[in-house]
C-alpha cells in the first residue's frame, strides 16, 4: 500500500487508469487536503479522515461507478 503525498494527490499520480478515476471523484466530492490518502490495489483508494475513520473507494470495472466501502475483511493488505 502506498501513501499519496499531498504532490501526489494535486498531480493524480496514481498506478492504473482505475485509480486516476476514484481520484478524481474523490477531488469532485471530498476536501481531499482534509485526510490521509493511500492506493490499495488496482481498483481502490483508502481515505483515513481526522479522528481515523476509514474508508474505501472502488472503481467497479463493469458499471464504472465508484463504490463507498466502509470496511474490507480477510487482507491484510488493507
Amino acid at each position: 500500500m502506498k501513501k499519496l503525498t499531498k504532490t501526489d494527490i494535486s498531480f493524480n499520480k496514481v498506478e492504473t487508469i482505475e485509480q486516476f478515476n476514484v481520484l478524481k471523484y474523490l477531488k469532485e466530492y471530498l476536501d481531499i487536503n482534509e485526510f490521509e490518502v493511500f492506493l490499495c490495489d488496482r481498483y481502490t483508494i483508502k481515505v483515513i479522515d481526522k479522528v481515523n475513520e476509514v474508508g474505501y473507494f472502488k472503481f467497479i470495472k463493469d458499471t464504472k461507478v465508484i463504490e463507498f466501502i466502509e470496511h474490507i475483511e480477510n487482507d491484510i493488505n488493507f
